[in-house]
């Protein structure tokens, strides 16, 4: 259900306002308030993952030719493998907007965890409009930058408390161009806790937020990242289960609470209808 929320008068909006204009009054919001929604420091990785996390920053520090090398190398073999799932995989899209039939300029918010499915769902059925998607700046995110840029995604670096904001004032722009984008609202963790970005894009560039969800089955299940992220095996059911379009407006904190709770109970009632549709 869309709720309407008001602007003191002082901070009444102005015919000559932009979406980066309205990012950065949200951005104050938050960052003047006490309570902080959520912390950004509270991650979700675990022990492995930030080995690993740190394994590849000195190698991209240290060794930036082998890196991206590398980096280059999996790109290339997980996009053969995408290809491979997507020719063989069943696509079952249920919900109030059926994939790849996606309202355009839009927001499309997801957990982190569903991003494979999405990613062949993607490479089977591509949508008519232009996509974009964030991935972390972080030395991990190389490969997968790499890899949705050979899907035919237009990748935006940035996330988290350092350059997110920036990372979002980038996406504004591509959505006034008219594409929709795709943002995991859990990003770098706590698992299945919505982030503010994806909220904030929506109200400052006035489109809608949809909520979608992914599952499959067989899959790889990676149950030592914090997102325990199913990644679908060639012949499996995928499903998008996607929820209806939200305008959502943020001119206050309650607003932003409000909102981030709405859309978390969203996304979980999503996940367990994708869940029942692969038959988990």
């Amino acid at each position: 259900m869309q709720r309407n929320y008001h602007i003191e008068a002082g901070d009444a909006k102005t015919d000559t306002e932009t979406p980066g204009d309205r990012l950065k009054a949200i951005e104050r919001l938050v960052s003047s308030s006490i309570e902080r929604l959520p912390d950004e420091r509270q991650g979700g990785r675990n022990l492995f993952t930030r080995i690993l996390d740190r394994f590849f920053a000195a190698a991209r520090h240290h060794v930036p030719a082998l890196h991206w090398i590398g980096a280059a190398t999996f790109a290339i073999i997980f996009f053969a493998y995408a290809r491979l799932v997507a020719l063989t995989m069943r696509l079952i899209t249920t919900g109030h907007i059926r994939w790849p039939s996606i309202p355009a300029p839009c927001v499309l918010a997801l957990w982190h965890g569903d991003a494979p499915s999405l990613l062949v769902a993607f490479a089977k059925r591509r949508p008519a409009v232009g996509m974009a998607i964030m991935i972390a700046s972080d030395s991990r995110g190389d490969f997968l930058a790499l890899l949705c840029r050979m899907l035919g995604l237009d990748v935006v670096r940035g996330g988290g408390a350092e350059n997110g904001w920036q990372a979002l004032a980038v996406l504004a722009h591509k959505i006034e161009k008219g594409s929709a984008v795709i943002i995991t609202v859990d990003g770098g963790g706590p698992a299945h806790v919505v982030k503010l970005g994806a909220l904030a894009l929506a109200s400052a560039t006035h489109v809608p937020l949809v909520a979608l969800a992914t599952n499959c089955r067989p899959a790889i299940v990676e149950r030592r990242k914090w997102d325990a992220a199913r990644n679908p095996l060639p012949f499996a059911r995928v499903a998008v289960v996607m929820g209806k379009s939200r305008m959502i407006a943020l001119s206050e904190l309650t607003a932003i609470q409000q909102e981030s709770h709405a859309l978390q109970s969203a996304l979980n009632e999503l996940s367990m209808q994708s869940k029942q549709t692969v038959g988990l």
